[in-house]
């Protein structure tokens, strides 16, 4: 089997014996320079598609990943009614790629205890609803069983509300309703749930929808909206489009709202982080990029006697390039690599030990959230070492410089 020359001679000048060479301090440091720079980019992409994947999940388990709202002009969609959602909710469910499909109504109310009040969002759930997300951040007590022959009394609240009422798992709550006649219901609390997320956690509370329903003079199949969970948030544009499309073919009075319109203001912040993380990358690699770079340069002010010799002996310019080229490729490889590890166990320390905390209120949630994507790993792997490469072309055209005469001499 024929090797490449500059290849073989580049390995052997990597495994040589690295300490009688003057280049192997700059070396080293570019390495670290290229193991660092990675391991960085590699965290800060995993908490951001960590925050992404957390607060999609969290956003989804509260809303679903697109809601069928009645068309109201300057408004939310909230206030007005679904009709015939149940022959809605069978023609969305036979879309590809639409996982559940369920009705609900939701209803402010305010809750009083015997020392606390505190306004609260109930909404109002059926048996066909999907309570695994609840159930993932259930904390104490049991789910509300909504599937009875008569509307249960039976609540899910949060601990946050649970601790501003100062009430526990079989504690009564009295919620009382806004509207004319005023009215008021006593609900039991079942279970209490935990997410994280202090936004929804401070005001959903989950009850049986026959209560609202009752309360609001709402017939059969009246309901505030219609939830429409995906087996994959990434085709939410797509589904989204095609549920539109059949909304408006029923009834033209139905929006579909997506997570970004429910929620704007977090998937902002989302945008700006992600922002934030493109100039880190660019910065990073930059700088990784200049550091090998000046690691080069010292290694051909370096290797000048080999390059002269060699060139006596008839190498071209081109090939020596390639040379110096394959040695600092395998420099940024043996970075990279250590980069990857170092990247992959801290990660892997903050996914399994949460060591690092986060204000819920700032932040959504309560720890940094970690999310590890293998496609992400191997395209930003793929582009420092391109990057890197690219920019270390200029600096080997300075081997055509070199005299081989005052090459050989040269110490």
């Amino acid at each position: 089997m024929v090797m490449n020359l500059e290849w073989y001679i580049a390995r052997r000048l990597l495994k040589g014996d690295a300490t009688k060479s003057a280049s192997v301090p700059i070396v080293k440091i570019a390495i670290v320079g290229i193991a660092l720079g990675l391991c960085v980019m590699l965290l800060s992409l995993f908490i951001i598609t960590g925050f992404k994947h957390e607060i999609t999940d969290k956003l989804s388990g509260f809303t679903a990943h697109l809601n069928v709202v009645p068309f109201i002009p300057g408004s939310t969609g909230e206030g007005g009614v679904v009709r015939e959602a149940d022959s809605l909710v069978c023609v969305l469910k036979r879309v590809e790629g639409v996982k559940n499909v369920y009705g609900y109504i939701e209803k402010p109310a305010i809750f009083k205890s015997q020392e606390e009040i505190h306004g609260v969002v109930l909404r109002g759930m059926d048996a066909g609803y999907d309570v695994a997300f609840f159930r993932q951040n259930l904390k104490e007590g049991d789910m509300p069983d909504f599937s009875s022959e008569r509307a249960s009394n039976e609540i899910l609240i949060s601990s946050s509300v649970a601790d501003m009422l100062e009430v526990g798992v079989g504690g009564r709550i009295t919620a009382h309703f806004v509207q004319e006649p005023p009215r008021a219901r006593v609900f039991t609390v079942a279970g209490i749930y935990d997410t994280g997320f202090k936004e929804y956690d401070d005001v959903m509370v989950l009850v049986d929808e026959r209560h609202l329903a009752k309360l609001n003079d709402w017939g059969p199949g009246e309901v505030s909206g219609v939830a429409v969970e995906l087996e994959d948030v990434n085709r939410v544009s797509e589904i989204g489009g095609e549920v539109e499309d059949i909304v408006y073919d029923m009834s033209g009075n139905y929006e579909v709202r997506t997570l970004a319109d429910v929620a704007p203001q977090i998937f902002d912040w989302l945008a700006l982080l992600n922002m934030n993380v493109w100039v880190i990358l660019i910065l990073i690699v930059t700088v990784a990029g200049f550091n090998m770079v000046s690691g080069l340069l010292i290694l051909i002010l370096d290797k000048t006697s080999l390059i002269g010799i060699l060139k006596a002996l008839g190498y071209k310019n081109v090939s020596l390039r390639k040379l110096f080229l394959y040695i600092s490729a395998g420099l940024i490889v043996k970075g990279m690599v250590w980069g990857n590890v170092l990247a992959f166990v801290l990660a892997g320390v903050q996914a399994v030990f949460h060591v690092i905390h986060l204000d819920p209120v700032t932040y959504y949630m309560d720890t940094v959230p970690v999310n590890f994507s293998v496609g992400y790993v191997i395209l930003l792997n793929l582009g420092v070492i391109t990057v890197t490469v690219l920019m270390l072309i200029v600096p080997t055209m300075l081997i055509s410089k070199i005299s081989p005469v005052k090459a050989i001499k040269f110490e």
